[in-house]
């Protein structure tokens, strides 16, 4: 039982010990849509005996794209909404999403690392990286979009999936493609495209990958709240001529990333 118990425990936290100091993270796998916390234990590190320690965070390490945590502030003087929270003699955590701590999209993130400092940054430990985003799992349905959350400076790709189609008209559908239109943050609409070609990956699945301003001229100062995208193509009808069919709008709202 006392086994079976640990194997429980191990399961639910990831223990990472470094030269100095140890980290651990619950859930020990995460996605940078998860809320994580950190457990830092500072023991062997030049911040022993300390009571405020704060977060210093940054993402993707080595592999490009980066950003400095929202909250990092300035190396000689810590945000306060990177203090750590003191648990018990040399023991601090930190609850984030990584999502919100970046700035940045599920699509944009691959890893991060950190930190810990005194709030001066008179003290440091060393840096504890890198630590890598589990992917995203997708549930499959007739019309999805990847990622999950992004703003309207990220890359986003819409999906058709046609074996999951009910209507007899989409599970015949041929020559498929997308319209695509834009809102701003007022729910008005500020440009569109139609009849954009969708990229065929297999038999039964169907994608279109854009990132705005690339498919409709964004005016000067707008930003955008949400699109809408609509697969549409052609069935024969029962003389055997092409007709034109489609799919529902479907309504994607931006994700706005502190």
């Amino acid at each position: 039982m006392k086994k079976l118990l640990l194997s429980i425990i191990c399961s639910l936290t990831a223990v990472f010990a470094f030269g100095q100091g140890k980290v651990t993270f619950s859930p020990a796998s995460f996605t940078a849509e998860d809320e994580v916390t950190i457990t830092l234990d500072i023991t062997g590190t030049p911040l022993v005996g300390q009571t405020a320690i704060y977060v210093w965070a940054f993402s993707n390490d080595g592999v490009g794209g980066g950003k400095d945590a929202t909250t990092n502030g300035q190396w000689g003087a810590s945000s306060e909404s990177a203090k750590m929270t003191l648990v018990s003699a040399n023991i601090f955590q930190f609850k984030f999403v990584a999502t919100t701590l970046f700035g940045q999209s599920p699509a944009e993130l691959i890893n991060f690392g950190f930190l810990a400092k005194t709030k001066d940054g008179s003290k440091q430990s060393q840096d504890f990286k890198p630590f890598k985003f589990d992917p995203l799992v997708f549930t499959p349905s007739q019309f999805r979009v990847f990622p999950a959350k992004f703003d309207y400076t990220d890359m986003a790709t819409v999906y058709f999936h046609q074996d999951l189609a009910t209507d007899i008209n989409l599970q015949r559908m041929y020559n498929v493609k997308v319209n695509l239109t834009f809102y701003n943050e007022g729910g008005i609409a500020v440009g569109s495209k139609t009849a954009i070609v969708a990229k065929k990956e297999s038999t039964v699945l169907y994608s279109y990958a854009f990132i705005p301003e690339r498919v409709i001229t964004i005016p000067a100062g707008t930003k955008l709240g949400k699109f809408t995208y609509q697969f549409t193509g052609s069935v024969k009808d029962a003389n055997g001529q092409d007709v034109t069919t489609s799919g529902p709008v479907n309504e994607v709202v931006y994700t706005v990333f502190n």
